[in-house]
């Protein structure tokens, strides 16, 4: 199951909000300010990847009078989890924070990590190339890096192959 909460600003509690996705009612009560609804799973799983939908949300006095004027809002459903990022760097360095290139999907967070050690983060441009510096000092000796991408829908990417630099 999912749960939807809407903003319900100005509307009186104990009022009916009626929230409607992909043809179906769901229906909750208003309290300070706010009102949730709870969306099935198999209504959820029925929203295909890759296509947007309309959600509204109306809100009704116990007698079925509208208290607000129809709202709504739009949105895509992305469970697509990004490609693997590529990622480059020197081998062999003086350097105790080098530059890191690659490639991942177009405005996804990058995080560089070593081991379970997120060491910085940036964002791939609109051609997906990201470069990063990192911004704290690695130690000598040899060090793998992996890098992992997050798109806007919070799906993560399987970590790229290690890149192993000795500094």
């Amino acid at each position: 199951t999912g749960t939807v909460t809407i903003a319900t600003t100005g509307a009186e509690d104990n009022q009916t909000v009626t929230v409607t996705l992909n043809g179906a009612d769901y229906t909750g009560n208003v309290g300070s300010d706010a009102a949730s609804v709870t969306v099935s799973a198999s209504d959820l799983q029925a929203l295909a990847d890759g296509n947007s939908y309309d959600l509204t949300a109306n809100v009704s006095d116990a007698v079925g009078n509208a208290a607000t004027a129809d709202t709504g809002t739009s949105f895509t459903v992305d469970t697509t989890v990004p490609n693997t990022p590529t990622l480059a760097g020197p081998s062999l360095t003086n350097s105790a924070t080098p530059m890191f290139t690659g490639t991942a999907e177009a405005g996804s967070t990058v995080n560089l990590s070593e081991g379970s050690t997120l060491l910085v983060q940036a964002t791939a441009d609109g051609n997906e190339d990201f470069s990063i510096v990192l911004s704290d000092s690695l130690t000598e000796g040899s060090h793998d890096i992996t890098a992992t991408a997050t798109d806007a829908a919070n799906n993560v990417s399987g970590p790229s192959g290690p890149h192993t630099v000795v500094v």
